[in-house]
């Protein structure tokens, strides 16, 4: 495997979606009051390969300009001849591709430097200003209306808590806050009670709904599944969190994804129910906001890959590899970031 002699490079990362982005983040709520700008390298390592493997895929995140991101510069710095940056076409959304035949003296690798701006999003779930849906809106956001998505199934029992709890309401904002109250009412994020989860971490709604499901993904599953039933359109998205305590040492930040609800009136309005769950009297503050810690990195699940991977994905963490044509497990992520200064906005 030769590695790349040249890093590829994306300066001002797609500069038109940029301005979309930043225009369309001024039409949906209030400018943000905190940003921080990170310093990142992110390396992923293709381990344990069989003695007898033949060729490696692979398939990683990457940070893109989003909502409350802008990334300022990307580069590919070590990676096979074969990397490319390619677009799933379900989501839209930009991953790492890379391949090449097995070694396990030279394993598939590939390393990025980029720095990001993250912004501390808050006070976006107005319910005053949000207005009913339409059947022109769940026609535009089918996809974010599915009621049979794996995991995430819209099942009777499912659309009768979400029909008892919000009866008559039409507003989705008040409607989607009672779904985010139930679901830290009837869930732990395992962060509650120690380092590890202890339940199986494949984002299903009803383990969340039993009591045995205690990741992010579970949390979300649920709420997402309930504000379908209510025909509220909803859409996953996953990052990782940036915390200050690993600042200057290199570690695997694991993922947080968090979910978007569609309200006219607004547009997309964020949350993360696993922060609040354990924010005690300031679990509203992530109804509606997100802190700036954090980089987004993909969107939704049950991907189709490109180019097109020999076994489906749901769930993508931290990226996707095949060796043969077969999904492997073995892979190492490590991230080292700096933060290089925070700016406090006027509002």
């Amino acid at each position: 495997m030769k590695p790349r002699s040249t890093p590829l490079l994306l300066r001002g990362a797609l500069p038109a979606l940029t301005l979309l982005a930043s225009f369309l983040a001024l039409l949906e709520g209030p400018a943000a009051a905190e940003e921080a700008v990170y310093r990142v390298r992110q390396t992923y390592t293709v381990t344990n390969l069989p003695p007898d493997a033949g060729q490696v895929r692979g398939w990683f995140w990457m940070p893109e300009d989003r909502p409350g991101q802008r990334v300022l510069e990307f580069r590919i710095v070590e990676a096979p001849e074969s990397v490319r940056i390619t677009r799933d076409p379900r989501y839209g959304r930009s991953w790492i591709y890379a391949e090449a035949k097995a070694d396990p003296s030279q394993p598939l690798r590939v390393v990025t430097e980029f720095e990001v701006v993250r912004e501390r999003l808050s006070g976006l779930a107005d319910a005053d200003r949000a207005e009913p849906l339409t059947e022109q809106h769940r026609l535009a956001f089918a996809e974010e209306l599915r009621r049979d998505e794996k995991h995430m199934e819209v099942t009777p029992t499912l659309q009768r808590i979400a029909d008892r709890m919000a009866g008559d309401e039409t507003n989705p904002v008040k409607q989607a806050r009672m779904f985010f109250d139930y679901v830290i009412m009837k869930s732990e994020h395992y962060s509650k009670s120690g380092p590890v989860p202890k339940g199986k971490c494949l984002g299903d709604a009803m383990e969340c709904l039993a009591g045995t499901g205690d990741c992010c993904t579970d949390q979300h599953a649920l709420f997402i599944a309930l504000c379908r039933a209510r025909g509220i359109p909803c859409r996953l998205m996953y990052g990782s969190r940036i915390k200050p305590e690993n600042e200057g040492r290199d570690h695997d930040p694991g993922y947080r994804c968090w979910p978007y609800f569609f309200a006219p009136g607004l547009g997309w309005v964020p949350l993360d129910i696993s922060s609040a769950d354990g924010a005690g009297d300031h679990a509203g503050e992530w109804f509606g906001g997100l802190d700036l810690n954090r980089i987004e990195w993909a969107e939704g699940r049950d991907f189709d890959l490109a180019p097109v991977s020999n076994v489906r994905p749901d769930l993508v963490i931290r990226g996707w590899v095949e060796v043969d044509g077969k999904h492997h497990d073995g892979l190492q992520r490590t991230v080292h970031f700096e933060r290089d200064q925070k700016l406090i906005v006027a509002k």
